[in-house]
C-alpha cells in the first residue's frame, strides 16, 4: 500500500483575516533586548562628534573673502644686465668655470605685493602668469611668503629668467605683462 497525504482540509479560520498594514508596527524596546537610554547615549555621542567635526572643518576652511585679492603684481619690464655675473672673471686661464661671461643677462622683473587680510598668521603660494601683447598666456613663475602675520605685507621683486619654461619657445622679451593667476593661503595655529 502507499502511503498518501492526509487530504483533509484545513480547519476555517476563527476570525476573518485582516487586511495588512501599511506601516510595520515598532516593536517595544524590552523585546529587542536593548535600553532607550542605551541608544540615546549613542545617537547623542554620534551627534556631538559631527557638531566637532563641522566645527573643525568650518575653522579650516573659514571664509576670509577672495584671497586672490590678497596679492597685487605690478606690469614689469624687461632688465638687461651687460656686466659680467663674476667680479673675478678670467678669460686667460685654462678653466671655463671662471670665464667672462660674454652674453647679456634678460630678466623681465616685477613687483608684488602679499598682504595677509586674514584673522591669524599664514603662509601664501601664488603662481603668476606671464603673458604677450595680445594676452596669449607664455609662462608661469612662483613666489610666496611664509608666516606673515595678520594685517603685515610682504612685498619685493621677483622674476622670470632665462632659467623659465615658456610656450612655444617664447622668450623674455616677448612677456608684456604679468597677473596673480592663483593663490593659496594655509592659515596657521600660531
Amino acid at each position: 500500500m502507499t502511503e498518501r497525504p492526509d487530504t483533509t482540509p484545513p480547519p476555517p479560520p476563527t476570525a476573518p483575516p485582516t487586511a495588512a498594514q501599511a506601516h510595520p508596527v515598532p516593536v517595544p524596546a524590552s523585546a529587542t533586548g536593548r535600553r532607550p537610554a542605551k541608544r540615546a547615549l549613542i545617537v547623542a555621542a554620534v551627534v556631538a562628534l559631527l557638531l566637532a567635526g563641522g566645527g573643525v572643518t568650518w575653522w579650516a576652511l573659514a571664509d576670509e573673502g577672495d584671497v586672490i585679492e590678497h596679492v597685487e603684481v605690478s606690469g614689469g619690464k624687461l632688465v638687461t644686465d651687460d656686466s659680467d655675473a663674476y667680479e673675478d672673471c678670467d678669460d686667460t686661464d685654462e678653466y671655463a668655470y671662471n670665464d667672462c661671461d660674454s652674453d647679456t643677462d634678460e630678466t623681465y622683473e616685477f613687483v608684488y605685493r602679499i598682504t595677509n587680510e586674514g584673522d591669524g598668521p599664514a603662509n601664501y603660494s601664488v603662481i603668476v602668469n606671464a603673458f604677450d601683447e595680445d594676452g596669449d598666456f607664455i609662462g608661469q613663475t612662483y613666489i610666496g611668503s611664509t608666516h606673515l602675520a595678520a594685517g603685515k605685507t610682504d612685498a619685493d621683486k621677483s622674476e622670470f629668467n632665462e632659467y623659465s619654461e615658456f610656450e612655444d619657445k617664447r622668450e623674455l622679451s616677448d612677456i608684456a605683462s604679468v597677473k596673480v593667476a592663483y593663490v593659496e593661503r594655509v592659515a596657521l595655529a600660531n
